[in-house]
């Protein structure tokens, strides 16, 4: 959507959003942050956020080209330097989609969006559909060259092992390459410090074996075996999932670039059919999937039944995300396993047909059953929505509604013009819930999923990657064929964003610290989201509202704010799970009618306000976030 220069109110500048979103200021060089309250003496180190910055694009001719759904906002990355030893916080931030924001007025007709084009017609995708085939090749030289190329601004992750090859290019030292991620085998390498794009790479880059179109933005770590583990996925005719593993990932605190070896990666068998369904040898269909779960002896992927149109062909035809998906109810979620020691895909547990886009904690154990005997079973939480209508509520996120324009100008919704009654970031969303009573989408459940009677694995062959046929057709790849279902519990409800303390990944684990609807803002379902902060205790299960005089959980919620993920930090100097801080963005509205952004600091175990640091007169939109300790290696890592 564009707004004509002969329209714009603020010439110069780009016009306001008809949707509500505003650009946020950029601040290159770090500046000292007013603090209130006290941050505790032990918590120093770098807080990164990922997120979107800018929605509104002033070209040439003076037309702005508004973005129209917020998961496409450029991207923009924050940076935080805590010292509670010095009681001060430095603050950059930095735009990081310079390449793009141009592509957008040249209006490049490959750019790929999560939100559809309202006004492109048929010919104009099929036009569409041949500039991605044509010139791909274009596309993917260009990519190799501008670091600012494409949108990647989801999960942010320190200490990535880039390999040799990038390392030499860049200039990056071994341990300290600070990369952002997305759902697609496209990340970008920034400096840790200033926060500048220095190159856009693929897996590939960093070993051959690598390949496929996508991935998940959300890796597992083993700090045990210091592993670094995803998956790519790979499209066409026989479509599959396959797991890798990267080592070393993390270098040890106080050790020199020297000291660590170069990474070695691992290919596990690829996922491309249903083992319990091996009498049709049904293939899969490849789902969105956002993150995954993994333990000490597993990795599982979530199989949701919201696929990739025409084997993921689709996207090259609409050019966006969400035309590529659709949701399938009458089909089951399939939850895969691999094996990390003998590498093969040894199970498929069918489950509910739902949907999740975080997963949080998982573990595996030897139960013994009554009689004595044993079996292996997983247990993985995840927050699961029970279908897809959280996805459709997405287009309103941040937008401003009709009846609400219509209040404001005193005129019919359609025929008000909305860019003076625009209030940025306030989070509003109109609801497709599917005709549900009440017109309700549900907040997402904590699920607690049990993958049991798992197959002995101790005399099964490792798989190699030995020939182009091995990942499909090779001896003993029946040996799993077995049809396994799935039980599950609910912990808690209306937790997303999930993060705990990571001393205890891959093991079972009690406290849980997310974002929950702000009892002080409409709910979900009314067309709004606003998010207070939530911890809860996963030892005493609770299902029901989070307000509720009994419920066993804690909450930060004010009136006026709204929370991005927290992002848990423990305190060296103890072992208890709960013993931490909590490190939120929060956007707010003053009384006075004034926006503020500002870091917010809990105490873990009350989840009471120890802090704030305000970053100026602005909301600002953040998704993920990660934080490292002052020797440079992750602490919490998103």
């Amino acid at each position: 959507m564009k707004t004509p220069a002969a329209h714009n109110p603020t010439p110069g500048e780009p016009a306001p959003s008809p949707f509500g979103f505003t650009n946020v200021p950029a601040v290159e060089e770090p500046v000292e942050i007013p603090i209130q309250g006290t941050i505790p003496s032990w918590v120093n180190g770098v807080l990164y956020r990922s997120g979107s910055g800018r929605y509104n694009i002033l070209d040439s001719r003076g037309d702005t080209h508004h973005i129209t759904h917020p998961f496409d906002g450029l991207a923009m990355l924050h940076r935080f330097e805590v010292s509670g030893e010095r009681q001060t916080v430095l603050y950059n931030s930095r735009h990081t989609s310079h390449g793009l924001e141009d592509r957008i007025r040249q209006n490049d007709r490959t750019l790929l969006t999560f939100g559809p084009d309202p006004c492109k017609t048929i010919f104009g995708r099929m036009q569409t559909f041949f500039y991605h085939l044509s010139e791909y090749q274009d596309t993917k030289r260009k990519l190799e060259q501008d670091p600012e190329y494409d949108l990647v601004n989801v999960t942010i992750t320190p200490n990535f092992p880039i390999g040799p090859h990038l390392e030499a290019e860049t200039g990056v030292k071994r341990g300290e390459a600070l990369v952002i991620k997305r759902d697609a085998d496209t990340l970008q390498l920034v400096d840790k410090d200033t926060l500048k794009p220095l190159k856009m790479f693929t897996y590939s880059h960093i070993d051959k074996k690598l390949w496929g179109l996508l991935c998940a933005s959300h890796h597992q770590y083993d700090r045990e075996t210091n592993e670094y583990v995803n998956f790519m996925v790979r499209l066409g005719p026989i479509p599959s999932f396959q797991t890798f593993s990267i080592r070393p990932f993390l270098k040890e605190p106080n050790s020199g670039d020297d000291e660590m070896s170069p990474p070695t990666t691992t290919v596990h068998e690829p996922i491309w059919r249903h083992l319990g369904s091996w009498n049709t040898m049904e293939t899969l269909k490849p789902a969105y999937i956002h993150s995954f779960n993994m333990t000490k002896n597993y990795i599982i992927i979530p199989n949701f039944p919201y696929y990739y149109g025409f084997g993921g062909m689709a996207a090259l035809y609409y050019s966006n995300a969400y035309q590529t998906f659709h949701w399938e109810s009458n089909r089951r979620t399939l939850f895969h396993v691999i094996d990390r020691h003998t590498k093969r895909h040894i199970a498929t547990y069918e489950a509910d047909p739902c949907f999740g886009f975080h997963a949080a904690n998982a573990w595996d154990e030897l139960v013994t059953l009554p009689g004595g005997q044993t079996e292996r079973v997983i247990y993985l939480d995840y927050c699961i929505y029970e279908n897809t209508d959280i996805v459709d509520a997405s287009f309103e996120l941040g937008k401003l509604d009709a009846a609400t324009a219509a209040a404001a100008g005193g005129g019919d919704g359609d025929a008000v013009d909305p860019i003076p009654h625009v209030k940025p970031v306030r989070y509003v969303v109109k609801k497709k819930a599917q005709g549900k009573a009440g017109n309700k989408i549900a907040p997402s459940q904590v699920r607690r999923y049990r993958l049991g009677q798992l197959p002995d694995t101790s005399s099964t062959a490792r798989w190699t990657a030995e020939g182009w046929t091995s990942g499909y057709l090779f001896k003993g790849m029946l040996d799993f064929e077995q049809r396994r279902v799935a039980s599950y519990q609910v912990l808690a409800s209306d937790v997303e964003l999930p993060r705990f303390d990571e001393r205890r990944n891959l093991q079972k684990y009690r406290y849980l610290y997310g974002v929950c609807e702000s009892r002080y803002a409409p709910s979900y379902a009314a067309g709004a989201v606003v998010n207070g902060l939530i911890k809860v205790d996963l030892d005493r299960p609770f299902e029901g509202p989070n307000v509720h005089p009994e419920t066993t959980a804690r909450t930060w919620d004010q009136p006026g704010a709204s929370c991005s993920e927290p992002v848990f930090v423990p305190n060296p100097h103890s072992d208890d799970e709960d013993d931490g801080v909590v490190l939120s963005i929060v956007n707010s509205t003053t009384e006075a009618n004034i926006d503020l952004c500002y870091l917010l600091i809990l105490d873990a175990r009350t989840m009471l306000e120890l802090g704030r640091a305000t970053l100026g007169s602005f909301n600002a939109l953040t998704l993920h976030g990660s934080f490292v300790g002052k020797d440079g290696v992750g602490l919490s890592i998103n």
